[in-house]
């Protein structure tokens, strides 16, 4: 049981956003210094998006699935910095981060809570590989001071690669990864470790206060300089950040309302690091080049499982703008049959890769190292592969239901001229109960989400953010359990008996590779689950065929 939660000491949208003041980054955009990135306006999007997350945290109707008890502290925090230690965590993150991007299409600040879940996970591997408690103690202090002030993380991950063909030690241009250069480093009395490299697509970069630091691949033992994780404030010395505009750059004021991408967009940043101190507080391994693939397998599943959400959350944003183009244009799906069965296609997209995310938080288990719950990772890689995969049919089928008007409009500056305006507003009017203005606003509203810059940054970031499709692909084969099919089909064939009908070899030899994995059935347990329960539990292993007795 846990104790009771302390009065939640959560920021507003607004003092995340003067938060960002008291930091003073190096940050360019579009070829210029930032004097103020709370102030710039191609960062505004941006900090909206991740602003929302804050205020909803805030709303009494919001706060039972925007917030959660920490259990190491007893307090009360946002659910998005918060560490998931049962599959009802997992269901309330997952509903959390869909709720947060219907309204921004993606709030970013996800990626603190998949990262901060993975780093607990690899510091107790860690400590109990070496039998001690440090990484855990470092780990769980630096959580509760994050949590405690309300911050927000960002996840600098992907390194610049350089040629890809070579391992990071490999590499001609020693920072195209991110490594460390001095260990036992002194700054101000305070020890720790210097580091440099580039950090290439890191989500949010100019808007947060402080980068996460992970490797992006599995590290082998040549590769242990480049085997670091840590926490580097916005403002460290020596951190540049290059990044780009959030939501759609270079282009003019439109009358009226800002359509959607005006008020909710993401920056991305290149990280360039030189020499850049971290202490020994803020770093949560070094060197451990053994451990870097389990932070980086972790990571991916937690962050896989969020982008489910996530973009559950922007078809939500589909499927209500399409319902709203067909009413503009005098039609009603209900009886339209192709496009109820388009809708319903949408409808169906959406709602099947959601799914693989409820699953994978049901089957969810507990790291065997500490109380972190996992989601599963064969569902959780199912759901990321589909709307990676699929996102190009959700367009294509708002792109049917809307019709071409979405990318033929005259610019929306005719509106307001009295030239054209009012011929404008009366041959294209459809629906005699839905004004002209309505009927454009939508399909100004598709073309942004689906047809312009942000329709196209969708595409791409579901496409390859979390990984590309290859790698959900490898995770599934990974994980599914295989054998247990094979050995499904072998018992009614009733292979494995010999002649004689005495047992056979068990098909389920560890060197016969399609029965190597294996994995029990699952039963509902008995109607309740307690904290840190699985809401599913294993049922025995059953038996191969060779292992019955006569």
């Amino acid at each position: 049981m846990n104790a009771p939660s302390a009065a939640p000491a959560l920021m507003s949208g607004h003092e995340f956003r003067e938060s960002l003041r008291r930091y003073s980054p190096t940050v360019f955009v579009d070829g210029r210094r930032v004097d103020s990135v709370a102030d710039e306006p191609a960062f505004q999007p941006g900090i909206n998006a991740i602003a929302l997350t804050y205020d909803y945290a805030l709303k009494a109707q919001y706060a039972p699935l925007m917030t959660a008890v920490q259990h190491t502290s007893g307090k009360r925090v946002n659910r998005l910095s918060h560490i998931n230690t049962s599959s009802g965590d997992l269901l309330n993150k997952l509903e959390a981060v869909r709720l947060v991007c219907q309204e921004t299409g993606c709030a970013q600040r996800y990626l603190t809570h998949d990262a901060l879940n993975a780093i607990a996970q690899v510091s107790a591997r860690i400590d109990d590989a070496r039998g001690g408690s440090e990484h855990r103690e470092r780990f769980t202090a630096y959580l509760h001071r994050i949590q405690d002030q309300d911050l927000t993380l960002g996840v600098a991950m992907t390194d610049a690669k350089g040629d890809r063909s070579r391992r990071p030690h490999e590499q001609a241009n020693v920072d195209s990864y991110v490594h460390i250069v001095e260990r036992n480093a002194v700054r101000n009395g305070v020890r720790g470790i210097v580091i440099s490299g580039t950090k290439a697509i890191v989500t949010g970069a100019p808007y947060v206060h402080e980068l996460l630091v992970m490797p992006c691949r599995n590290m082998g033992r040549e590769d242990a300089d480049f085997a670091v994780c840590c926490a580097v404030p916005l403002d460290a010395a020596g951190l540049t950040i290059i990044a780009r505009p959030a939501g759609r750059p270079g282009e003019k004021l439109e009358h009226g309302d800002a359509l959607f991408s005006r008020k909710y967009g993401q920056s991305t940043g290149v990280c360039l690091f030189d020499r850049v101190f971290v202490p020994w507080e803020n770093v949560f391994y070094a060197g451990e080049w053994e451990h870097s693939g389990h932070l980086t397998y972790s990571y991916a599943t937690h962050h896989r499982h969020s982008c489910i959400g996530a973009r559950a959350g922007f078809g939500d944003l589909l499927i209500g703008a399409g319902a709203l183009m067909c009413e503009a244009n005098g039609f009603d799906p209900g009886r339209e049959t192709h496009l109820r069965e388009q809708m319903v296609e949408l409808i169906t997209i959406t709602e099947s890769f959601f799914a693989c995310g409820v699953a994978a938080s049901v089957y969810a288990k507990a790291d065997t190292h500490c109380e972190v719950f996992m989601p599963d990772a064969v569902f959780s890689n199912i759901g990321k592969l589909l709307l990676a995969t699929r996102i190009y049919d959700m367009h294509r089928i708002a792109h049917y239901v809307s019709g071409g008007l979405i990318v033929t409009l005259p610019g929306p500056d005719e509106d307001h001229n009295p030239e054209t305006a009012a011929r404008l507003s009366e041959v294209l009017r459809a629906n005699p109960d839905v004004p002209y203005a309505q009927r454009i606003e939508t399909a100004r509203f598709i073309e942004d989400l689906t047809a312009g810059y942000q329709g196209g940054w969708y595409s791409v970031i579901s496409l390859h953010g979390g990984g590309s499709p290859a790698a959900m692909k490898q995770e599934i084969y990974r994980n599914y359990p295989l054998g247990s099919k094979v050995e499904l089909v072998e018992r009614i064939l009733e292979r494995g008996i010999a002649a004689d009908g005495s047992p056979a070899a068990a098909p389920h030899d560890p060197a016969r590779a399609i029965t190597r994995n294996r994995q029990p059935g699952k039963c509902c347990d008995t109607g309740c689950t307690t904290p840190g329960q699985p809401v599913m539990v294993d049922l025995p292993v059953l038996p191969s065929l060779a292992a019955r007795p006569n």
